[in-house]
């Protein structure tokens, strides 16, 4: 909050010296005279800032049966708790202002006033579970499921008054030289004081939000609805020849719920209403060349959607190829290939051999999956005639940029050899002592999974 101290020294240009500090005194003894700005008094402390309200607690949710008896149900949200007032900035420490001082002068400023804290949500309204089977039932469940009001928020503090000053200016006479003398001299110099700012008032804290209604649904039958798993998460190894079964309830969503129940009720006007219920059973058959054994412990999550039909997601970091099938309410995935991502893409430069046509480059899989991936090659060739050796850069020239046909890639193992010197370009390009430089992209897939890898290489033929 405080202002920076500042000094300003006052010059005089001499011809051949440029800007020096002016100078008096006498003989060899030079002292710089210097105007500058001073502070007297003590600020005053900010105030602290108000706390914040305390949010209201969500009504509690219920599930009843509604059976023609008078039901009396208070569900609402608890109200959110004002904020606190920010409290006032503190009045400076104003002490006497020095006199007749040869240099400007600031006053103290007064404390700033603290924000005023925000006032808290209020809570939701709790959610309501209704059993029935004679929809005039319903007139006789009231329900109170208002969401709580917000909070206020706090006033901000004041801030407070800075110091004044007695005097705001004064006048002070220097002289340089002897007087009687030709270079005596006077000079009358011309100091303020400031006062001391009035420190800020704080802001107001901003009002909670109200909490939202709370929600019903209604169930047409008494016997209580089964829990329902809709999604599992289980390590793959679960998964393998032993059915795991999934379930999911239905809802429509509908308006108009307080219409449906006793005169007064304060619910959220959507409602859901109960119509049936999905089950399904999922397992895993492994028929991927990789025993199961690389992958345990790797997590698959099975899902029901809502029209019956199941899914299964595996984690990003391993590729999965298969098909499912459903018999009976049984959905089997049967997987076919399986690879780790992380060895999808860890290709590297093996040797060149051969010369002009029968120039050959080799690819080595360092993750050794080759036999389980399918693999694309993307080449640009780019060549230059001039001499590395020169002041400038060398300037080279696209000969090639295309797919590799597959028939001029051959693999063995985890090692691909690709027949550069047959790409259908000029054979002169393939010149001995020619410089290139060649990028290759390598496209890795498995199934939907897919990855680019590109490598670089820069030498001569």
């Amino acid at each position: 909050m405080k202002r920076s101290l500042w000094l300003m020294l006052a010059t005089l240009t001499v011809a051949g010296l440029g800007s020096v500090p002016i100078i008096r005194g006498q003989g060899c003894q030079l002292q710089a005279w210097a105007a500058e700005l001073r502070e007297f008094g003590t600020d005053g402390s900010d105030g602290r800032d108000g706390r914040n309200g305390r949010d209201g607690r969500s009504g509690n949710s219920q599930t009843v049966t509604a059976s023609g008896t008078s039901l009396n149900l208070n569900l609402a949200g608890e109200d959110g708790g004002d904020g606190e007032a920010g409290e006032a900035g503190g009045r400076p420490q104003c002490r006497a202002q020095p006199r007749d001082v040869a240099y400007d002068l600031q006053a103290a400023d007064g404390g700033e006033g603290g924000e005023g804290g925000r006032g808290g949500n209020g809570g939701n309204g709790g959610s309501l579970t209704v059993y029935y089977t004679d929809p005039a039932a319903l007139r006789q469940v009231a329900v109170d499921a208002r969401g709580g009001r917000s909070g206020r928020g706090g006033t901000g503090g004041q801030g407070a008054a800075g110091c004044r000053c007695d005097r705001t200016e004064w006048t002070l006479r220097t002289c340089t030289g002897t007087p009687g003398t030709p270079g005596y001299s006077c000079r009358d110099d011309r100091y303020v004081c400031r006062d001391g700012q009035y420190g800020s008032n704080g802001g107001y804290g901003q009002n909670g939000q109200d909490g939202q209604p709370g929600q019903i649904r209604l169930v047409n039958q008494l016997n209580p609805l089964p829990p329902e798993a809709p999604s599992l998460t289980l390590a793959l190894e679960n998964l393998l020849n032993q059915p795991v079964t999934l379930s999911k309830n239905l809802w429509d969503a509908r308006t108009g719920a307080a219409a449906l129940l006793a005169p007064g009720s304060q619910v959220a006007d959507s409602y859901l209403a109960y119509r049936g219920r999905v089950e399904g059973k999922a397992q895993i058959v492994w028929q991927a060349p990789r025993p199961v054994t690389s992958f345990a412990g790797t997590g698959v999550t099975a899902e029901i959607n809502e029209a019956g039909e199941l899914g299964l997601a595996f984690p990003s970091d391993v590729w999965i190829a298969g098909e499912p099938s459903r018999t009976d309410g049984l959905t089997t995935f049967t997987v076919t290939g399986a690879v780790r991502a992380s060895d999808a893409t860890r290709l590297a430069w093996g040797t060149t051999q051969g010369r002009s046509r029968d120039l050959t480059m080799s690819i080595v899989d360092l993750g050794r999956e080759s036999a389980f991936l399918t693999t694309r090659f993307r080449l640009t060739l780019r060549t230059t005639a001039d001499d590395p050796g020169s002041d400038r850069n060398p300037r080279y020239t696209v000969r090639y940029d295309d797919w590799i046909a597959d028939d001029l890639v051959t693999r063995d193992g985890d090692r691909f050899v690709l027949a550069i010197g047959r790409l259908p370009i000029s054979q002169g390009v393939f010149r001995s002592g020619t410089l290139a430089r060649i990028e290759l992209k390598a496209v890795r897939s498995l199934g939907s999974n897919s990855a680019e890898q590109t490598l670089s290489w820069e030498g001569k033929f």
